[in-house]
């Protein structure tokens, strides 16, 4: 258990989230994260997926509950989470800051001020690990959908975060973006990166989930591996089960 533990990256407890009118965002959110996991969290819109991912880096306050980063509580030291753990939003093009895909990725490394020749290697491994190598002159709002996610997810790995929240990924995107962006998750996995996944969009993904969390009305209705989650039931819940459409959780995903 103690070993478990050393390896959790969050721990969120009677997560709270009230505004001025009353609205209650989020309601008792328990939940852990572990370092070594690639865990998709779902939900239909307005369940709080989006109010959650910013509550756990610190860039919106809890009204009431704990949420721990490695043991420390995030409003703590929210710089720190934010420097290992990587967001990608929604809308990837508010992400954009930089007048060439490579000034792009180096934004984040020289707001750390590191040495040139660091942000260099940075950038080249970055671009080479999302497959942007050949883009990396050309103007970002001129990338595809999938390209531009994918740019998201190299200014991320060029800061050296350990941990990366995707915000509804596969929004808006065609079967080419689609598996853009899968391959950099699945690469991701490989090089020992915590995937956090918010979505609704299962069968695209579920194939690659080592857990499933089902977010309704800001609480956690369930959680587990996502073959038995989908077994006790999720459509109560406004998640639609993709094994209507395919075989099994196995399928679930739009790599060839």
């Amino acid at each position: 258990m103690a070993e478990r533990a050393a390896a959790r990256l969050f721990e969120i407890r009677g997560l709270r989230k009230l505004f001025p009118d009353g609205t209650e965002a989020l309601a008792g959110v328990d939940l852990d994260i572990e370092a070594d996991e690639c865990l998709v969290i779902a939900g239909s819109n307005g369940s709080g997926k989006t109010l959650l991912m910013r509550t756990l880096v610190g860039l919106t306050d809890s009204s009431e509950g704990s949420a721990l980063f490695r043991g420390v509580p995030v409003a703590k030291d929210p710089g720190a989470v934010r420097r290992a753990v990587g967001l990608v939003f929604q809308d990837a093009d508010a992400q954009l800051v930089g007048e060439t895909v490579e000034e792009d990725i180096a934004f984040g490394p020289r707001n750390l001020r590191l040495p040139q020749a660091e942000i260099t290697a940075r950038v080249a491994a970055a671009l080479e690990a999302v497959g942007l190598s050949d883009k990396r002159k050309a103007p970002p709002r001129r990338l595809s959908g999938g390209e531009k996610r994918r740019l998201a997810i190299a200014g991320v790995l060029a800061m050296g975060c350990e941990a990366i929240i995707m915000d509804e990924p596969f929004a808006n995107l065609d079967w080419p973006g689609v598996e853009q962006v899968l391959r950099a998750v699945s690469d991701l996995r490989s090089t020992g990166h915590a995937v956090v996944v918010l979505t609704h969009e299962l069968e695209k993904i579920l194939a690659h989930a080592d857990r499933l969390a089902i977010l309704d009305r800001g609480s956690i209705r369930d959680c587990g591996k996502p073959a038995e989650v989908l077994g006790r039931g999720v459509a109560a819940f406004g998640v639609r089960d993709p094994r209507q459409r395919y075989d099994s959780v196995e399928d679930c995903t739009w790599l060839e």
